[in-house]
C-alpha cells in the first residue's frame, strides 16, 4: 500500500465532477418524477419514490457548496489544492454512502407501496441508481485511464494484489451486509406500523434479499473483471493486455446468458405482459453487461492510442460511449416524461401507455445501435488503416447493413419482444467479430503495432 499525492489530486478532480454530474442527473430526474407525483398521484405516500433524487440532489448541492465556500476565499497554492481535492474524495465517498443508505430504508417501503396499489404509474424506484452508475461510472473509468492512473493504485504494483482484491470485495460485503440492516429496520417499522399480511410480508422480504445477493454479486464480479483488466494492462509488454480480449470474452458470454434466459421467458406459455414484467426484473444485467463493454473498450481505445496514435479509432471509442451512455440517461428522461404528459391516456388504457412507452425505448435503441454500429465500422477502417487487418473486412459494413435491414423489416412483422430477442442476439455476433479484430491487434508487440503501417 502507498500514497501517491499527483494520484489523490487527479481523482480529487474527478470526484469533484462526478458529484457535479451527480447533481445535475438527480436535479433533471427528480424535477420529472417530482412533477408526475404532483400531478397524477392519488396520495402523498408515493413522494417516497422520488427520496432518492432528493438525497442525490441535496447532498450532490452541499458537497459542491461547502467546497466552494471553504476552497474560494483561500490563496491557491500546492497546499491548499491538495487539500480541496482530498475534500471532494471525502465528500464523494459520503455521498455514496449517504444515497444508498436512504436507498436501503426507502426500499421496504417503495416494494410496499407498489405490491398495494395499482392506481398510479410511475417509473421504477431505483432507476436513478443505475443510472447514476453507468453515467457517473462511464466518466470515472474514462477519466483514470485518460490521466493513466487505476483504481486499485495503491496495491497494483504488489504480490499480492488478488488479495488485496478480494479484501475489497470483502468490505463491499460488509457494506451490503450494513444496508441490509438498515432495510430490516426499516422493514421492521413498516411491519409494526402496517401490519400487512404474511403473504405480503414474506413477499417484501424475500425480493429485499434476491436484491442485495443480486446486487452484490453483479458489481463484485463487475468489481474483479475491472481489477483483472487494471493489473494486466499494466505489466503487459503487448499492444493490448490479454485481459482485453479476455474480458470482451466474459462480457459476450454474459450477454450470451441473458439473451437465452430472455428468449426462455418469450418461449414460455404466458402472456406477453408477464413476460415483459418477468424481463424487466433481469433487466439490470443489461445495464452492468454494457457497462463492462465501455470499461473494456476504454482500456482497448487507450492501450491502442498509446503506441499508436488513430483518430479515427479515439473517434470510433468516443461515438460509442457517448451513445450508449446518453441512451440509458435519455431513456430514463423519455419514460418519465410519458408518466407526467399523459395521465388521460394512462387512466383510460394501461395498454396504450405501456405500447407507447416501448416504442420510445426501441426508438432509442435503434439509435444507439446505430451509432454502435458506425462506432464498429470506424475501427474496421481504422485498423485497415495501420495495416492491422486485412481489407476485405471492409465486407464487414454490408453485413452489418443486412442485418439492420432485416431488424427493420421485422418491427412490422412481429412483436417488439421478439424483435428485442433479435436485436440481442446481432449485438452478440457483432461483439464476437469485434473479439476477433481486438485479437489480430493483440497479437502485435508494441514495437510491431508502432511501425505497423510502415512497409
Amino acid at each position: 500500500m502507498f500514497y501517491d499525492e499527483r494520484i489523490e489530486n487527479v481523482k480529487g478532480k474527478i470526484s469533484r465532477n462526478s458529484i457535479f454530474i451527480s447533481f445535475i442527473v438527480s436535479l433533471v430526474l427528480g424535477g420529472i418524477h417530482f412533477a408526475n407525483i404532483s400531478r397524477n398521484a392519488p396520495d402523498n405516500k408515493y413522494f417516497w419514490f422520488v427520496s432518492l433524487e432528493l438525497a442525490a440532489f441535496i447532498g450532490a448541492l452541499l458537497s459542491l457548496t461547502i467546497g466552494f465556500i471553504i476552497c474560494k476565499p483561500r490563496i491557491k497554492d500546492e497546499r491548499t489544492e491538495s487539500e480541496q481535492n482530498s475534500f471532494y474524495n471525502k465528500a464523494a465517498s459520503i455521498l455514496i454512502k449517504f444515497v444508498l443508505g436512504v436507498f436501503a430504508f426507502v426500499m421496504p417501503i417503495a416494494l410496499y407501496i407498489g405490491s398495494t396499489t395499482f392506481n398510479f404509474a410511475d417509473g421504477g424506484f431505483d432507476d436513478i441508481i443505475y443510472i447514476l452508475l453507468f453515467v457517473v461510472g462511464i466518466y470515472v473509468v474514462y477519466s483514470f485511464k485518460r490521466n493513466d492512473i487505476y483504481f486499485n493504485y495503491s496495491i497494483i504494483d504488489s504480490d499480492r494484489y488478488y488479495k488485496g482484491v478480494f479484501k475489497n470485495i470483502g468490505k463491499l460485503a460488509l457494506y451490503a451486509l450494513a444496508f441490509l440492516g438498515i432495510s430490516a429496520i426499516s422493514f421492521v417499522g413498516l411491519v409494526a406500523t402496517k401490519t400487512p399480511d404474511s403473504a405480503l410480508i414474506t413477499k417484501i422480504l424475500l425480493q429485499t434479499v434476491a436484491y442485495y445477493i443480486g446486487t452484490f454479486t453483479e458489481l463484485a464480479l463487475l468489481y474483479l473483471l475491472y481489477s483483472f483488466l487494471e493489473k494486466s494492462s499494466y505489466n503487459s509488454e503487448n499492444s493490448m493486455s490479454k485481459s482485453t480480449i479476455i474480458s470482451l470474452g466474459i462480457t459476450i458470454f454474459i450477454y450470451a446468458v441473458y439473451t437465452a434466459s430472455v428468449i426462455f421467458v418469450d418461449a414460455q406459455p404466458i402472456s406477453q405482459t408477464s413476460a415483459m414484467q418477468i424481463v424487466s426484473i433481469i433487466s439490470s444485467f443489461d445495464i452492468y453487461i454494457k457497462f463492462a463493454l465501455l470499461i473494456f473498450l476504454t482500456y482497448f481505445g487507450y492501450e491502442y492510442q498509446r503506441v499508436r496514435k488513430n483518430t479515427l479509432l479515439s473517434a470510433a471509442c468516443i461515438i460509442i460511449l457517448l451513445s450508449e451512455t446518453l441512451s440509458v440517461f435519455i431513456g430514463q428522461i423519455s419514460g418519465s416524461l410519458i408518466f407526467v404528459f399523459m395521465p388521460e391516456i394512462m387512466s383510460q388504457d394501461a395498454y396504450i401507455i405501456n405500447q407507447l412507452f416501448s416504442t420510445i425505448n426501441v426508438s432509442i435503441e435503434d439509435a444507439s445501435s446505430l451509432a454502435n454500429i458506425v462506432g464498429f465500422v470506424l475501427i474496421i477502417f481504422a485498423l485497415v488503416k495501420d495495416k492491422l487487418i486485412h481489407k476485405a473486412h471492409r465486407f464487414a459494413v454490408g453485413a452489418f447493413a443486412v442485418l439492420g435491414g432485416i431488424e427493420l423489416f421485422l418491427r412490422t412483422q412481429v412483436d417488439v419482444l421478439q424483435v428485442s430477442i433479435y436485436h440481442f442476439l446481432v449485438e452478440i455476433i457483432e461483439l464476437c467479430y469485434f473479439a476477433i479484430l481486438v485479437a489480430c491487434v493483440a497479437k502485435r508487440t508494441k514495437k510491431e503495432l508502432q511501425y505497423a503501417c510502415y512497409p
